[in-house]
């Protein structure tokens, strides 16, 4: 598990329309969580939190 692993789904949800329509359209959290394991992403809820910090940092955006 790992945060590079977290940022580059973050990163290919934000550029992949099909693949993030495919993720949200998963009829439960734990389908989602599978799905994601077969596209070769490994994360913790936790790693996904510092992705995303860390992503908000580069880009200069300021959390709600």
């Amino acid at each position: 598990m790992s945060v590079e692993s977290a940022r580059a789904y973050i990163e290919r949800m934000r550029s992949d329309e099909p693949f993030r329509r495919t993720v949200n359209d998963c009829a439960s959290e734990e389908a989602g969580w599978q799905l994601l394991e077969q596209h070769g992403y490994c994360f913790t809820e936790q790693e996904f939190k510092q992705a995303q910090a860390l992503i908000y940092q580069e880009y200069g955006i300021t959390p709600l």
